[in-house]
């Protein structure tokens, strides 16, 4: 017999949207504690900036240490803490109307962001006052999806922020990230103007095309709502919805020239196959005979071998499949073959086939990344620092050395004023002590080697 459930009453549902909108609004006002919180330590680490004399590197140890302090104390790395400290003091000092919103209630964090965002380009504050007056309004009574679009339009409205200026910021802030997920696979984000970024995925259209079929003489770019471009110089021509499907691939249309692959993947191959500077022609479904450069890997003989198909590691990147490792590994110039301890996991020697100074060998092995806390930054873009500096008589050896980011090395350089100069002392196992201008003490560990059965 089936189990009957009682419907739940209309009075325990609505206690509990009750309870949920309470949270809501909790959550708005401690985001509005913590963005005041962290305003006030950005805006003293600023007020002593401007104090100090000489370049801006120099002159940008407060804001620096102070970052390294809370980004250290949240395990959260500093970039992250670094925009959010922006973040939080562009809302307290410029925009006190959606700050006090924010406070009360009235819309969440995310309003918050948008109609700062929308706003960031309005300079006079009289005018900023208004659009803050016109976007709290509305947006006290709206998803932040609706509001987004309305707050762009009261800032061009009271701002008088042009479509050529939104351009000119947007153009500004071009960037590229990577966004890293479990499977082994990753996200490549490239920010750019749309017209850059649609004439960019028109050509690896064209470039996917001929890659697929090398000797075809037609190359057909879409350009919009079924349009397309005539290859051979005929007159204007509209092809079918499913010769646009088949030309874009949207529902994996099979390639030509049996060549398994669907647009969207010969895409995504012509696209990093670019990027890494081979010719369309010769791409090949994973891209890996295109990787040149210093390859480090963590896998057994047997996998090597091909005898094991246990994941391997590669530098920066995490477990990889045995056979994407073993292809790069064949194209790679050098080898690092790392010696593991069979119980810890620790790095305790390598070797390489060619050559180079076996300290830096060792200590790039055990570090694999900045050793600052928190910070990810991979050892191939780091110093090798002395923990005790050398010019005050540390010895040049692996258990007083280790890899710092730029960012991060400027912190403990003997002269900047010590009430910003963090201090670094290596213990064992590789672990470093920090201690903070404040006395803070934080212990970053080796990056740990994970075995694979």
């Amino acid at each position: 017999m089936p189990t009957l459930t009682a419907p739940t009453p209309p009075q325990a549902s609505s206690s509990r949207m009750s309870e949920w909108q309470e949270l809501q609004a909790d959550k708005a006002r401690l985001h509005a504690r913590e963005a005041e919180l962290l305003s006030e330590a950005f805006s003293d680490a600023l007020g002593e900036r401007e104090q100090r004399t000489g370049p801006s590197d120099v002159k940008d140890i407060p804001v620096r240490s102070v970052i390294a302090e809370f980004s250290s104390a949240g395990r959260i790395s500093s970039r992250t803490m670094e925009s959010s400290m922006w973040n939080a003091y562009t809302l307290v000092t410029s925009f006190p109307v959606t700050f006090q919103a924010l406070q009360n209630a009235q819309i969440s964090p995310t309003h918050a962001r948008i109609i700062t965002d929308a706003g960031a380009q309005i300079s006079d504050q009289a005018d900023r006052f208004a659009y803050e007056l016109a976007a709290v309004d509305y947006a006290s009574g709206e998803s932040p999806n609706r509001v987004r679009s309305v707050a762009r339009m009261l800032a061009a409205k009271h701002g008088g922020v042009s479509a050529a200026d939104r351009r000119k910021k947007a153009h500004e802030d071009r960037k590229i990230w990577i966004d890293d997920f479990d499977d082994g696979s990753a996200e490549v984000h490239i920010l750019t103007s749309s017209v850059l970024a649609h004439a960019a995925l028109d050509r690896a259209s064209r470039l996917a095309r001929l890659a697929r079929d090398p000797h075809s003489s037609e190359v057909r770019p879409v350009l919009g709502d079924g349009e397309t471009e005539p290859a051979t110089g005929e007159d204007d021509a509209l092809i079918s919805e499913q010769d646009v499907q088949d030309v874009d691939g949207d529902y994996g249309a099979s390639a030509p020239n049996d060549d398994p692959r669907t647009m969207d993947q010969a895409r995504a191959d012509v696209v990093m196959d670019l990027l890494l500077a081979a010719a369309a022609e010769t791409v090949s479904a994973d891209g890996a005979a295109a990787i040149r450069g210093h390859v480090q890997v963590t896998l057994s003989a047997a996998v090597l071998a091909g005898a094991s198909d246990a994941p391997a590691e590669l530098l920066g990147c995490g477990p990889v499949d045995a056979r994407i490792a073993r292809e790069i590994a064949g194209f790679a110039p050098g080898w690092d073959r790392l010696y593991l301890d069979e119980y810890s996991g620790m790095v305790t020697a390598t070797d390489r086939y060619r050559p180079t100074a076996e300290m830096r060998r060792y200590l790039r092995a055990r570090d694999g990344r900045c050793r600052f806390p928190g910070c990810a930054s991979s050892v191939l873009r780091c110093d090798l620092d002395h923990n005790d500096e050398h010019s005050r008589g540390g010895a040049t050896a692996c258990e007083n050395l280790s890899h710092l980011c730029r960012r991060h090395h400027s912190l403990k350089h003997p002269d900047i004023d010590p009430e910003y100069r963090w201090a670094a002392r290596q213990l064992s196992g590789g672990r470093i002590e920090w201690t903070s201008p404040r006395g803070r003490v934080f212990i970053d560990h080796p990056q740990p080697r994970v075995h694979f059965a």
